[in-house]
């Protein structure tokens, strides 16, 4: 089975999420969704009503909790309660500061101990008329590199770079996924998946001191993340496509095309 480690749950209404579930039926997909509040000026469905869907559903659907990143220190038993209820990891996105500022970390820290993967949000977001309220370096604080210092301090904990940057940081994404073995990516979005070819894909993982990987190892550092939405769930069919195409156009052997498309983020999260 696939796992979509990547994907919204943008309503609550039971048809909607109904036609998503039958999408992950048809992709033979277990999807994590992501809710919460505070994306900026967007929210979502709240993390205990996620939960409650996924319950509902527990063939294809899996829950993360979105935590906020905001300007005074996390609460960190926040995570150990979500974990308890069953959620299977932890989104970021928007934070006050940025991802490695020191406020933060407690919170990293515990979730490492929980055994859990963490998903951050990387790269591109749209403008928002929020941003005149917050007056937030958005971008800068969402940056690749602010993961360097957290999977420097908190090796054992499973991290992934939510759509390898984008166009804006996809080399430098590359370039942190090579150097840490904690870092994994995902290719989410219509800025990922349809934006980078599969020989750029590969060419971005080579490693640098020789000038072709035929083992293509760093590949397994890449999960599945389609960043779909239960209102749009098509987004999976086609980001699985993309993937599927990605994987045969650099030849990865199946086992681990397997790893890729659900068997690294199914072991974190068993």
């Amino acid at each position: 089975m696939n796992v979509d480690l990547h994907t919204h749950c943008n309503s609550a209404d039971e048809d909607e999420i109904r036609a998503y579930v039958e999408t992950c039926e048809k992709n033979d997909t277990f999807a994590l969704l992501s809710g919460g509040l505070h994306y900026g000026g967007y929210d979502y469905v709240p993390n205990e009503e996620v939960l409650e869907i996924a319950k509902r559903y527990p063939n294809n659907l899996g829950a993360l909790a979105k935590l906020d990143l905001w300007d005074t220190p996390p609460d960190v038993s926040e995570a150990r309660r979500y974990a308890d209820m069953g959620v299977k990891g932890f989104k970021f996105i928007y934070p006050y500061y940025a991802y490695n500022h020191e406020s933060y970390l407690p919170l990293y820290e515990e979730i490492e101990k929980l055994g859990l993967p963490m998903l951050f949000h990387t790269g591109a977001y749209r403008q928002h008329p929020a941003d005149r309220v917050f007056r937030r370096p958005v971008l800068e604080n969402m940056s690749p590199i602010t993961l360097d210092a957290v999977a420097r301090y908190f090796q054992d904990a499973k991290i992934v770079i939510a759509h390898m940057g984008t166009s804006l940081f996809r080399k430098l994404a590359a370039d942190l996924v090579k150097l840490h073995p904690n870092l994994y990516f995902d290719l989410a979005g219509n800025g990922a998946f349809l934006g980078v070819t599969p020989h750029d894909l590969a060419e971005l993982l080579r490693p640098a001191n020789i000038t072709r990987d035929v083992t293509g190892a760093n590949f397994l550092k890449l999960v599945f993340g389609s960043d779909s939405y239960i209102k749009y769930p098509y987004i999976q069919t086609e980001a699985l496509a993309a993937y599927r195409n990605i994987i045969m156009m650099n030849r990865i052997p199946e086992e681990d095309a397997n790893k890729i498309l659900g068997g690294t983020v199914a072991s974190w999260i068993a």
